[in-house]
C-alpha cells in the first residue's frame, strides 16, 4: 500500500499494478480456489432449482394437487432467484462480496430445511420462494468476484471453468430428484434436506477459507489498520468517503440494477440471456416428456439424457476458450485496454448452435428415431446456451466493471422470471402440441435473436460512448 500522490496525500490506494494485496495479483492457486468455492455456492441453488421438478408428482399426490400446480415450486424458486440479486448485489458493492454472498447463501439453506419439514402445500411454495430469494445471491454476485480477481485477458477462461460447475446444476438436478423419488413417501422431503445439508457444508468451508475480494472494501480495511497502527486518523480510502444512509441505500444502490435495465446494452443482453436461460430449463422439462412419455423409459433412466446438457456446456466452454484466446490477442494489441465487443465473437457462434440444437431435438424426439439423435440436439443446445450466456456476462462485466454485480443482477432478474415461466408453459406445450412442434416454435424465436450479438459487435462501442447508464443513474 502507498499513499496516493494526489491532492489528498492520505488516500490509501494499491501500491502499483503489482501490489500483492490487490486480488488481481494473488497467487493463481488462491484465485482458482476462490473461483471454485464461489462456484460451489452457486451450484447448490442451481441443483435445488431443477431437482424439485422430479419430486413434484410425489408432492401432488400427498397434498392432492395437480402436477402442473405442484410444479409451481420450481417457478417460485426461480422467481425468488430473480428478485434476490436485485437486493444482494448492491450489498456486495457496499459491504463486500462475502457479506453479499455467503450470508444469504446460508439463509437459503435454512429455508431448504423448512421446505422439507412443511406440513402443507402453501408452506412449500413459500419456503421455495425464500430459498430462491436468498440462494440467488451467489448466482448474481459471483460475476463481480471474478471481475475482482481475474484480469480481462484471463477472466473469460476463468468464467468458462466456473460455468462448468454452475451450469452442471440444472442437468444434475433431475437425476438426483428422480433418485430421491424412489425412496418412498418422504423421498421428496429428503431431496430438500439434501439441499440444506449441502448448503450448510459449503457455507462452513467458504466462510472460513474464502478471503474478501472487493477492492474498495479491502482498501477501507487497510486504511482502518493504518489509522490504528500509526495513530494518524487522516488515512482513509475512497470507499469510506461515501456517506451511506438508508435513503441512499434504497434510492441509489437498491435501485441501481433496475435503473441499469433501462440502458440498451443491459436490456438487450438481459433479454437474450433470459431467453437462453429459460431454454435451458425448457430442455430439462422436455427430457422426461421425450424419454418417459414418448419412449417409455423408467423414471430415473429417463432423466439421464439431461446430463447431455452438461456435456454440451463443456463443448461450449471450449468454444469460449478459443474466443478468450482471440480476445487476449486483441487486448495485447490495445495495450491492455478492454474491448467489450470482442467478447461477442464466440457468442455469434452460439447464437446459431442453439436453434440448430432445438430443431434437432424436436424433430428427432419421436420413437422411430434413435435415442442418440435428440441427445445430440441437447448437446448443441447446451453449447449454444453457454456461449451466449457467458458472452452476455462477459460483455456486461467489461462494459460496467465497477457495477458488474448490479449489471448481472439486472440480467439475473429477467432470466429468472423467464425460467420461472418456462417449466409451466413448457410442460403444457410439449404435452399438448407435442415436442416437435413445441421445439420448432422456440427454435424460431431463437433464430429471431441471432442478430443481437452481431448488432452490438458493430455498434456497441458507439452506444457505450454515449454512457447512457451514467446519465440515467449517476
Amino acid at each position: 500500500m502507498e499513499v496516493a500522490a494526489s491532492s489528498d496525500k492520505f488516500l490509501v490506494t494499491f501500491k502499483g499494478d503489482d501490489d500483492p494485496y490487490c486480488p488481481l495479483n494473488w497467487p493463481f492457486r488462491k484465485r482458482a480456489y476462490t473461483t471454485f468455492a464461489y462456484a460451489m455456492c452457486t451450484f447448490g441453488p442451481q441443483v435445488a432449482s431443477s431437482m424439485y421438478g422430479q419430486v413434484s408428482e410425489d408432492i401432488a399426490v400427498e397434498y392432492g394437487r395437480s402436477t402442473i400446480v405442484a410444479t409451481l415450486g420450481v417457478s417460485m424458486f426461480l422467481l425468488g432467484v430473480g428478485f434476490g440479486p436485485m437486493f444482494f448485489a448492491p450489498i456486495s458493492e457496499v459491504y463486500g462480496r462475502k457479506m453479499g454472498v455467503l450470508v444469504p447463501f446460508f439463509v437459503s439453506g435454512i429455508f431448504a430445511f423448512g421446505c422439507g419439514a412443511a406440513n402443507n402445500f402453501q408452506t412449500i411454495l413459500l419456503m421455495r420462494f425464500f430459498q430462491g430469494l436468498f440462494g440467488g445471491a451467489p448466482i448474481a454476485n459471483t460475476g463481480g468476484v471474478l471481475g475482482d480477481i481475474w484480469r480481462p485477458n484471463t477472466r473469460a477462461i476463468a468464467l468458462v471453468f466456473y460455468s462448468f460447475v454452475v451450469t452442471g446444476g440444472p442437468p444434475m438436478g433431475p437425476p438426483l430428484g428422480a433418485a430421491f423419488s424412489t425412496l418412498g413417501k418422504n423421498g421428496w422431503r429428503w431431496s430438500q434436506y439434501y439441499s440444506g445439508i449441502f448448503t450448510i457444508v459449503i457455507f462452513a468451508l467458504a466462510i472460513t477459507t474464502i478471503p474478501e475480494t472487493y477492492h474498495p472494501v479491502l482498501l477501507a480495511r487497510k486504511a482502518k489498520r493504518l489509522r490504528i497502527d500509526t495513530g494518524n486518523w487522516a488515512y482513509h480510502a475512497e470507499h469510506e468517503e461515501w456517506d451511506f444512509t438508508l435513503q441512499e441505500m434504497i434510492t441509489k444502490h437498491f435501485m441501481r440494477p433496475f435503473a441499469m435495465l433501462l440502458t440498451p446494452i443491459v436490456t438487450s443482453m438481459s433479454v437474450y440471456g433470459s431467453f437462453v436461460f429459460g431454454i435451458l430449463y425448457l430442455g430439462v422439462v422436455a427430457v422426461p416428456v421425450t424419454f418417459t412419455d414418448i419412449r417409455g423409459w423408467g423414471t430415473v433412466v429417463a432423466t439421464l439424457p439431461s446430463l447431455a446438457i452438461f456435456f454440451g456446456v463443456v463443448v461450449g466452454g471450449c468454444i469460449n476458450i478459443l474466443g478468450s484466446l482471440h480476445y487476449a490477442k486483441v487486448l495485447a494489441a490495445k495495450n491492455g485496454n478492454p474491448v467489450p465487443e470482442e467478447r461477442l465473437v464466440a457468442m455469434k457462434v452460439g447464437s446459431f448452435l442453439m436453434p440448430i440444437g432445438l430443431f434437432i431435438f424436436g424433430w428427432t424426439s419421436p420413437v422411430q428415431y434413435p435415442w442418440i439423435a435428440p441427445v445430440i440436439g441437447l448437446v448443441l443446445l447446451a453449447a449454444g446456451f453457454l456461449t451466449v450466456f457467458q458472452g452476455c456476462i462477459n460483455y456486461l462485466v467489461d462494459s460496467f466493471p465497477r457495477y458488474a454485480a448490479s449489471a448481472i443482477a439486472a440480467t439475473t432478474f429477467l432470466r429468472s422470471c423467464s425460467a420461472a415461466a418456462f417449466p409451466i408453459f413448457g410442460h403444457i406445450m410439449f404435452t399438448t402440441i407435442g415436442v416437435p412442434l413445441g421445439a420448432s416454435i422456440i427454435g424460431s424465436v431463437a433464430i429471431a435473436m441471432i442478430p443481437i450479438p452481431f448488432f452490438f459487435y458493430q455498434f456497441g462501442a458507439k452506444i457505450r460512448a454515449k454512457n447512457p447508464y451514467s446519465k440515467q443513474v449517476n
